[in-house]
């Protein structure tokens, strides 16, 4: 019976899936200001007569394409929640709007400045864009099942070639299996999946999908098939 691994490693192995969920949380949190800065980037240089109405349409864009229009929209609710309802600063914004005032001399001040001076359209934008966030990330989760489901049949095929070239006396290559390994896990697929959800454009996810679930499936069975020769 092997040991069990001890110190570091052993917590380390322990606790693998609460670090990969704290890895995705930060890795979400971190794309979400990447979007709304790119969103606020977008209402000064690009929606600058209205630049609220942009994204406004933009977010109705998303949510018509999306083959769950509920379910994008408790998506958007819930990470503008996340974002902004917490803090008090949906609370501002409301009051605000309503000409209420409340809190102490400073926080009238911040409230004055982010909902009533010019702050106030970028105010609003980056608001609307964690619900562009929320809508966009939920259209990706829709999608994961059908690429996972490729990605599979990609696997079981390429597994398939690696048994008739093993049995063959054909060659490993481990320098495709790490190419196409690097390709997939550190170059396309995250790329691509930050321009979904940062790029503050109209998208429609079959661009992305086919074209990226065609080459991740390719880069699969490469690295099914030239896997090492003996496991």
């Amino acid at each position: 019976m092997a040991d069990r691994p001890k110190g570091a490693e052993g917590v380390k192995e322990f606790f693998w899936l609460f670090h990969q969920i704290v890895h995705l949380a930060l890795w979400l949190m971190l794309m979400l200001c990447f979007a709304i800065a790119a969103d606020l980037v977008a209402a000064h240089y690009v929606w600058t007569d209205d630049p609220v109405s942009g994204i406004q349409d933009l977010i109705q864009f998303y949510i018509d394409q999306s083959t769950a229009p509920d379910l994008s929209a408790r998506a958007a609710q819930l990470t503008y929640d996340a974002m902004f309802g917490w803090n008090g600063v949906d609370r501002a914004a409301r009051n605000a709007a309503l000409g209420i005032t409340s809190g102490g001399a400073f926080s009238e001040h911040i409230s004055e400045m982010l909902f009533t001076g010019n702050l106030r359209p970028y105010t609003i934008v980056a608001m609307y864009g964690a619900k562009l966030f929320g809508v966009r990330a939920a259209m990706l989760a829709m999608v994961l099942p059908q690429f996972g489901l490729i990605l599979l049949l990609a696997l079981v095929d390429g597994l398939v070639a690696r048994y008739v070239r093993r049995a063959c006396g054909g060659n490993e290559s481990a320098t495709l299996f790490h190419r196409a390994k690097r390709w997939t896990t550190m170059g396309l697929v995250p790329l691509v999946m930050l321009v979904w959800l940062v790029a503050p454009v109209p998208l429609y996810v079959h661009w992305l999908f086919f074209p990226v679930v065609l080459a991740a499936a390719a880069a699969v069975w490469m690295m099914a098939r030239f896997y090492k020769k003996y496991l």
